[in-house]
């Protein structure tokens, strides 16, 4: 038996020298020609073969059997490997090597101690035979510094190394892998000063159950970066992890950089914090493309980071279930390293993801998080999140676009008092296209449950914000277009619109909106200030199907706002104390600021004794098919606004104790108008120049009331009685019909292209018209009778005068009705 440089056995050598003895007890008892020969000539050749012996020996004591060892591409080995093992405690005091033919076998209960800076090089094939019980154990021969642990070369690729439970105590670096594939089952690796495995070069190993302990603790302060990470995947690897447990790095658990990827499964990550000259992060992935699943980080200073650097390159990170909890800074962060580079796309992809606790007391420094999940000047999947309680913003997007999509998430209680932006569950800043939100809930923030802001463009369905300390939706100098949104009991108003000039709200429900605030805007249902501020063909503000209840102040609340425009509006259960809807564009007064606002098709239910159910003030608008119930006082609208804008009000009935009063109206149409039964009060006008086609009274008792500076035409009245109405000097009504005249022949059939003069006694100048294909003339909207405050005036006459081919007639009516005229 012959001891090696180690101070171990060896098998191989023990094993050559009984080959040697074996072959010559054959010799001498097989009858061998050679045998005869030496038998000749033993006495006189005794010393010199006894010499030879002795020599051969020496030499194969130190030399042991070399084999050639043929690439499995070329067919199988043709002699033996050379075995090499290890038992019991080896002491190393240089660098071990593992020739490429050659394989390093270290039984169970094997002690490695290892002198400061030494490592084991793997060209062969390196075969690890712990057991849970008596695991293999490499460790230091010093207590002040550590060893370099084990590398694996690029040719032991394919040699099938393998390690089952090796515990790898105080090294520089535990395992380094150069294009290498071994197979790494239960390897634990304590303190490690750098990195614990570290891969290059297209290293492609598969590692189960692998735990790893306080990678960086012991190490003092560095000049670079790269020391305390668990694993790093680097240059084109791509492992197979399954199951690994990384606790107390420095820096991080898992880094993957420079177009790797590989499989990651049933990770576990806690403590990953302190560094100072890098970002600390559970999972770090630049320029990369691993697939995580089932993943859980607790208490590090960013959980995730996912950066993309190198344009040359590609970057996408899959996550599927994953957890990340007590996060210091962020809990998932994912960037571009040049935020001035707008071609994103989608970088990482996240299904199944929670993010609790960012920020709080569970993190190693309470209080300081930048956001729960940030998305930066990249693209995103988010799909089934979960964000829950955390001291900043719980999604923060800047810089995003539509290649980010948040899709089934939950955020609670995310926010930071008092901090705008980060204040809100989710806050979006400067974004070139719209990102995409779909099936979101927000509660619980101590500001708004979504702010945007500063060109942050939103889009998607169904959100649901409820209970947070102000606004549901806040949204200022932003696009959002989305479909489906639901707000109930925040704090503030349920959406606010400021300094916007594109929004499409459709299908919103606003419940209960507004008991924090201190002011109208705050506790309104609704509420929109400078949404748009000049009234263009492009850029409207609109809500679609919007319904208000309950808030603690007005259900909608308008100020300086124009280019709104409300369609299928409903409001009810509004505070008896106040309008149900407010608004008042009278700060609108510089240059060409100005516009209109649009109410359309819209309800109002609301009672009150002393306030009306639409308050209009200082502005110019259009509303059509406005139906009000309840008891109120009806509608006050003030139309003294900057600039000079048309006003409508069509196909509304009139009803309260005040109806309709109309005041500073420089140019007020509209049609299909009703003053109904509710109607307690009368129509007022003040000031103010009204036309109205088609109005009719349902009693024929109620007043029409202008004073001396209004004007009023009534286009084809219906019931309405003018001996009633208060009509002082200098106001005036009129009321006027329609004429139809046909020019007919002989035979009763219209004559088209025949010539048709038509003149009036009083009010009208004559019209000349040719009859169309029908032989038809429609002539609309002529005065046939003025009151003032003398009374009526005569009926006017209309007079037709018609020719065809040097035929003529004429025909004269009185304007009291509709008429025909043949």
């Amino acid at each position: 038996m012959r001891t090696n440089a180690s101070g171990t056995d060896s098998p191989q050598v023990e094993g050559f020298y009984r080959f040697g003895c074996h072959s010559m007890g054959k010799q001498a008892t097989g009858g061998f020609k050679c045998y005869c020969l030496v038998n000749q000539f033993m006495e006189r050749k005794r010393a010199l073969i006894a010499f030879s012996l002795l020599t051969l020996l020496l030499i194969m004591s130190v030399a042991p059997v070399v084999q050639p060892f043929q690439d499995q591409a070329h067919g199988s080995e043709v002699s033996a490997r050379a075995t090499t093992t290890w038992s019991g405690t080896v002491q190393l005091t240089s660098d071990y090597f593992v020739n490429v033919q050659d394989e390093l076998l270290i039984t169970s209960c094997t002690n490695v101690v290892m002198s400061p800076g030494i490592r084991i090089y793997v060209d062969g094939r390196l075969t690890v035979q712990g057991t849970p019980t008596c695991p293999i154990v490499l460790s230091s021969s010093s207590t002040t510094s550590d060893h370099e642990g084990i590398q694996f070369n690029s040719s032991s690729n394919g040699r099938g190394s393998t390690i089952n439970h090796m515990h790898i105590e105080d090294a520089v670096f535990g395992m380094t892998l150069y294009g290498s594939d071994p197979i790494l089952n239960n390897v634990t690796i304590f303190n490690p000063d750098r990195v614990g495995i570290d891969m290059f070069g297209s290293s492609s190993p598969v590692i189960r159950d692998l735990h790893i302990e306080q990678a960086g603790r012991s190490l003092p302060f560095q000049n670079d970066w790269r020391y305390g990470i668990g694993v790093s995947v680097g240059d084109g690897s791509t492992p197979i992890v399954e199951g690994a447990y990384f606790t107390d790095h420095l820096l991080r658990g898992l880094n993957l950089w420079g177009a790797s990827g590989g499989i990651y499964r049933d990770i576990v990550m806690d403590n990953i914090s302190g560094s100072v000259l890098g970002e600390a992060a559970g999972v770090w992935v630049e320029d990369s493309v691993p697939l995580f699943e089932g993943l859980s980080i607790d208490k590090s200073d960013t959980g995730i980071i996912v950066r993309h650097i190198d344009d040359s390159g590609y970057t996408r990170g899959v996550f599927r279930d994953v957890d990340v909890s007590n996060s210091m800074y962020r809990g998932v962060y994912l960037d571009k390293n040049n935020h001035t580079n707008y071609t994103n796309y989608e970088t990482a992809d996240f299904t199944n993801l929670t993010v609790r606790g960012t920020g709080s007391s569970g993190a190693t420094s309470p209080g300081i998080a930048m956001a729960a999940i940030e998305i930066n000047a990249t693209g995103a999947w988010l799909e089934n999140v979960l964000v829950d309680e955390a001291s900043s913003v719980g999604v923060r997007l800047f810089f995003v676009d539509s290649t980010t999509t948040l899709r089934n998430m939950t955020i609670r209680n995310a926010g930071e008092v008092g901090q705008g932006a980060h204040s809100a569950g989710l806050s979006v800043q400067t974004s070139y296209f719209a990102a995409q939100l779909e099936e979101l809930e927000i509660s619980g923030s101590p500001g708004p449950g979504i702010h945007s802001s500063s060109g942050g463009s939103l889009q998607g369905s169904d959100w649901n914000l409820h209970n947070n300390s102000e606004q549901g939706l806040f949204i200022d100098s932003a696009t959002v277009v989305v479909d489906g949104v639901s707000t109930a009991d925040n704090g503030f108003s349920g959406v606010h619109v400021f300094d916007t000039r594109y929004i499409t709200l459709s299908n919103l429900t606003s419940v209960n909106d507004g008991s924090l605030g201190s002011n109208s805007m705050q506790q309104s249902g609704l509420s929109f200030q400078k949404s748009n501020d000049l009234e263009t063909t492009s850029g409207d503000v609109v809500c679609m199907h919007c319904v208000v209840e309950s808030p603690q102040g007005y259900g909608v609340y308008v100020i300086d706002s124009v280019d709104l425009w409300f369609d299928n509006l409903s409001i009810s259960e509004i505070d008896s104390s106040l309008p149900a809807m407010y608004v008042d564009n009278g700060g609108l007064s510089l240059g060409t600021q100005g516009g209109r606002f649009n109410l359309l098709n819209s309800e109002i239910a609301h009672e009150s004794t002393t306030h009306h159910a639409l308050y209009i003030e200082q502005a110019a608008g259009r509303i059509d098919g406005l139906t009000m119930t309840g008891n109120h006082s009806g509608i006050y609208w003030d139309a003294d606004h900057n600039g000079n804008f048309p006003s409508t009000l069509s196909n509304t009935e009139f009803r309260g104790t005040d109806c309709l009063k109309l005041i500073n109206h420089p140019d007020l149409g509209g049609y299909g108008n009703t003053i109904g039964n509710n109607c307690s009060g009368r129509i007022w006008v003040e000031n103010s120049d009204v036309n109205l086609s088609n109005l009719g009274d349902a009693t024929g008792a109620h007043v029409l009331d202008l004073d001396a500076s209004s004007l009023m035409h009534l286009h084809q009245p219906s019931n309405i009685d003018l001996s009633i109405a208060n009509i002082p000097s200098g106001a005036i009504i009129d009321v006027a019909w329609d004429v139809t005249v046909w020019v007919v022949n002989n035979q009763s059939n219209g004559v088209p292209n025949a010539y048709a003069n038509v003149s009036f006694t009083q009010f009208e100048p004559s019209v000349s018209e040719f009859t169309n294909d029908l032989g038809q003339v429609l002539l609309s909207d002529f005065i046939g009778q003025r009151w003032t405050n003398t009374g009526a005036s005569q009926i006017n006459d209309a007079t037709v005068d018609c020719g065809y081919d040097s035929k003529s007639n004429s025909t004269t009516v009185s304007l009291d009705d509709d008429k025909i005229m043949y």
